[in-house]
């Protein structure tokens, strides 16, 4: 299984898409109706009035789209040395169980692909632009406007301003307009409606409800377990792999590392999911893929664990 990963994109392609036959046709039966909990003004803009169907079909491309850029950027990037679809693979696995509808972290999680992607460098110089700066911060701020709890996201921003040595007062003067720039975009469609009074409340109240989650039966628990050892394991290889490789690797290694810390600090605000899975996923498909793609001995035993993972959310999907 994994040298279909490695070398062959079309069976990739028919796999992948046996995959989610698998895991969504159930899904496609008994729809789940869009979560009125746990989001922004975006998310509540976007999703009002949605019928369930038409939210899980919306649900699904996403994740498409995401796990593709994801792919796209870490062969660009050059985190993974040849083109392979299995980012978009772990990825789907992780973000179709337990709630697998139009979520506010699945449209969270749109923007900061995009801010991941912005703030990584393809030449050897290591520099990033004004431009890709504020790219960035407007993407993780669109991020809490969907999903209030990403405002973790902002810590790892500021340290990977720091990893690229951006201290001068134009660099973080464009991380501050970055950041702003949705919430006066947000601020002016509110004053046109005459609703800014009443959106803000709302506003203030989602950024500052964020209450932790403490609870979920032994199976949660167990799957929590399991799902955190695997993530260790692929930062501690992805740690200890960019030691021996190019001055890109490391560097995009450290900007990945950071906001990889950013989905972690999330995890504990996800009120909406017992596994949590959905706050994991884009660490869980960064980690994996390079865990498994750089698994040249003993290849029985990986292609093992990575069928035994397929099967386990496809059943958890199914039952």
């Amino acid at each position: 299984m994994l040298n279909i990963f490695r070398k062959n994109i079309y069976l990739q392609i028919v796999l992948l898409l046996a995959i989610a036959a698998l895991l969504w046709f159930r899904i496609f039966l008994h729809p789940l109706p869009t979560p009125d909990f746990g989001g922004g003004q975006l998310y509540y803009l976007l999703t009002d009035h949605l019928p369930p169907i038409i939210s899980a079909i919306l649900a699904l491309l996403l994740i498409v789209l995401e796990g593709v850029l994801i792919s796209t950027m870490m062969y660009r990037h050059k985190l993974i040395s040849q083109g392979t679809l299995m980012p978009l693979l772990f990825y789907m696995l992780a973000m179709s169980v337990v709630s697998p509808t139009l979520t506010p972290i699945l449209l969270g999680n749109l923007f900061i692909i995009l801010a991941i992607s912005q703030m990584m460098v393809t030449s050897t110089l290591l520099s990033i632009n004004i431009d890709k700066t504020f790219g960035a911060a407007a993407c993780i701020s669109l991020a809490t406007l969907v999903c209030p709890t990403m405002i973790v996201f902002l810590i790892p921003m500021i340290f990977n301003m720091f990893n690229y040595s951006l201290y001068s007062l134009r660099d973080w003067t464009m991380v501050l307009l970055g950041l702003l720039a949705p919430y006066i975009l947000l601020e002016t469609i509110y004053f046109v409606n005459d609703e800014m009074f009443y959106r803000n409340y709302l506003l203030y109240y989602t950024l500052s409800d964020l209450n932790l989650k403490v609870g979920g039966n032994t199976m949660d628990w167990v799957g929590s377990g399991c799902f955190l050892m695997l993530l260790v394991a692929g930062l501690l290889h992805l740690a200890a792999s960019s030691q021996n490789n190019t001055v890109n690797y490391k560097t995009n290694s450290a900007a990945v590392v950071m906001f990889l810390l950013g989905s972690l600090a999330m995890v504990p605000y996800t009120q909406a999911f017992p596994i949590m899975t959905q706050a994991f996923a884009i660490p869980f498909c960064f980690t994996s893929t390079i865990l498994f793609l750089d698994s040249k001995r003993k290849e029985a035993f990986w292609n093992i664990i990575l069928f035994a993972i397929i099967v386990i959310f496809i059943l958890w999907n199914i039952l």
